[in-house]
């Protein structure tokens, strides 16, 4: 008995090792103990997925983007702006969830109450 006890912890630790790592990024904001924006994204195995679960606005509206940013100015000139490239913009109400495969590496995303304008608010 004890064997195949030893057997099932050892095949059960190697089961939890094979988890694929994963990022998750948390926006949440509060006015007055009421949640303005709660939202969370979560990269994982190339797939990312975006969930809203609180918007005052009753929406929660995303931007997913690149930015293309130059070279360290040399001292004494003006910093360049970085270029960014909208990959998508989409909408979702508490509760909703949106799936986006093949984004690439090192993208960037924004969400807000209302519509993302030019910059983003984060």
């Amino acid at each position: 008995m004890r064997i195949i006890t030893s057997l099932m912890s050892c095949l059960l630790a190697l089961a939890g090792c094979d988890d694929k790592p994963s990022v998750t990024t948390i926006h949440h904001s509060t006015a007055n103990g009421v949640d303005t924006l709660f939202s969370k994204s979560t990269l994982k195995e190339g797939v990312a997925r975006f969930e809203c679960y609180a918007s005052e606005s009753g929406q929660c509206h995303y931007r997913v983007y690149t930015e293309n940013c130059p070279a360290a100015p040399a001292p004494g000139e003006q910093p360049l702006a970085c270029a960014r490239t909208t990959l998508e913009d989409f909408v979702l109400a508490p509760g909703r969830t949106h799936e986006i495969r093949g984004l690439p590496d090192g993208y960037r995303e924004c969400v807000a109450q209302q519509a993302v304008g030019e910059r983003c608010p984060s």
